[in-house]
């Protein structure tokens, strides 16, 4: 399903409104297609999820619109259960599902005659840097790309036994107990809290980063409790090696939420892999960030030398 909209204002693309069935049969993932309009088809394309709690609004667009501009078709989607995509319980984070997303909206791009199926870059920001690290090492050479922006890789245990450790093992426990006893509403913590207070992510600035990428959008800032569990066995690392095609690792120097030395030494256990080095924290790489500007153009020069436009 598409639903066509108007021509960006001194943009060389368009915005297309688009719906991927995913693996759930009633389900949809709600997703922006942005098509260059002075390319001729089929165009590569840039597969793009957002990060841990996040939507599609948030952030991604400046990207999309500057891929685009420059001659990628990209295509922005929200997980199921996130955003505007289908599913119930909301907010509520499965691993396998959105590994599951992104397989959908891949497939859903090598059957669209309109995009090239052999020059498919997959695009992840945090948490989703590790999906595409995870997809890539699976998918082998169909992808043609990757850029993991700043990924999770995953953590070693045990972690530190803090008292908001144990305050989220509890409400974990009630999300868990309410799913076994059949309510279609999670028991929600807050995705982003400040330094001792409740919330998933809890670290210094963390909750400015985004309010800030979710500025004039809106932000639910609500999370299944039991995401607590799913996240520390997620470990994207351990099948990196396996990663046939060429890598961009964005790694921020003054990142607290992925810190900058991990994503640097992941780059030894990617084969062909490279790594964009940036000066700020976690959200500066998006627009009005003090990295946007170098982060956009490096990934941009990444494009153009691993996945070519075709003259026409």
């Amino acid at each position: 399903m598409q639903t066509p909209t108007s021509l960006q204002p001194g943009k060389l693309f368009q915005r297309t409104d688009i719906k991927v069935p995913s693996s759930r049969s009633g389900w949809n993932l709600d997703a922006w297609m942005y098509t260059p309009t002075t390319c001729q088809s089929p165009v590569p394309t840039v597969i793009m999820a957002n990060g841990f709690g996040l939507c599609k609004a948030h952030g991604l667009p400046a990207y999309a619109e500057e891929f685009a501009a420059s001659g990628y078709a990209c295509i922005l989607f929200d997980y199921r259960r996130w955003g505007n995509s289908d599913g119930t319980r909301r907010n509520s984070l499965y691993v396998s599902e959105q590994l599951e997303d992104y397989r959908a909206v891949f497939h859903w791009v090598r059957q669209n005659p309109n995009l090239d199926s052999d020059r498919i870059v997959l695009w992840g920001f945090s948490f989703a840097g590790g999906h595409v690290l995870t997809l890539a090492a699976e998918l082998g050479t169909q992808v043609k790309a990757t850029i993991s922006q700043s990924p999770h890789l995953g953590r070693p245990l045990p972690f530190l036994m803090t008292i908001n450790y144990f305050k989220l093992w509890l409400h974990g426990l009630m999300d868990l107990f309410k799913q076994v006893l059949g309510f279609s509403s999670p028991w929600y913590i807050p995705i982003v809290a400040r330094p001792g207070e409740l919330g998933a992510v809890t670290r210094s600035h963390a909750l400015e980063g985004y309010l800030w990428v979710s500025e004039g959008v809106g932000f639910d800032n609500r999370i299944s409790a039991s995401a607590f569990f799913r996240v520390p066995p997620y470990k994207p690392i351990q099948t990196a090696h396996l990663i046939k095609c060429p890598v961009l690792l964005v790694a921020p120097k003054n990142d607290a939420s992925r810190p900058a030395k991990a994503t640097i030494a992941a780059s030894t256990v990617v084969p062909n892999s490279s790594v964009l080095h940036l000066l700020g924290g976690h959200f500066d790489m998006f627009r009005g960030g003090t990295d946007y500007e170098l982060s956009i153009r490096s990934q941009i020069q990444f494009l153009r030398q691993h996945v070519p436009l075709v003259s026409s």
